[in-house]
């Protein structure tokens, strides 16, 4: 679903000003190589351009940062929400440099219990 209903952008969309079309309300968002393989998958409360530039963890300071050439992310308010499915994507995608909570094989998720 998500990619069926994300906006996508390029990078070159990205970096021009006001091409992006992010309403600044919060956003989950992921960022892909040429390849379509996900770099990073991340959720702001703001406009997710401001992440790049953030003093705790700056995108533009990454190993990742240069790797990317699309972006898509879907408009969500609720912080519990992108929280989810930032989550979600995360587990699904695999994202190559995400380290919360790390990529995790869903057939392993359970089987301490069986």
């Amino acid at each position: 679903m998500f990619f069926s209903v994300a906006a996508a952008g390029t990078r070159e969309e990205y970096l021009a000003r006001g091409k992006l079309a992010d309403a600044g309300a919060g956003a989950v968002y992921a960022y892909f190589a040429e390849d379509g393989t996900a770099l990073y998958v991340g959720e702001a409360g703001r406009p997710i351009k401001r992440r790049m530039h953030d003093k705790t963890s700056p995108h533009k300071s990454t190993a990742w940062w240069d790797s990317w050439t699309s972006v898509r992310f879907m408009q969500i308010t609720d912080r519990t929400d992108r929280l989810t499915l930032e989550l979600l994507l995360i587990l699904a995608l695999r994202p190559t440099f995400n380290s919360k909570p790390g990529p995790r094989d869903f057939a392993k998720m359970f089987e301490d219990e069986i």
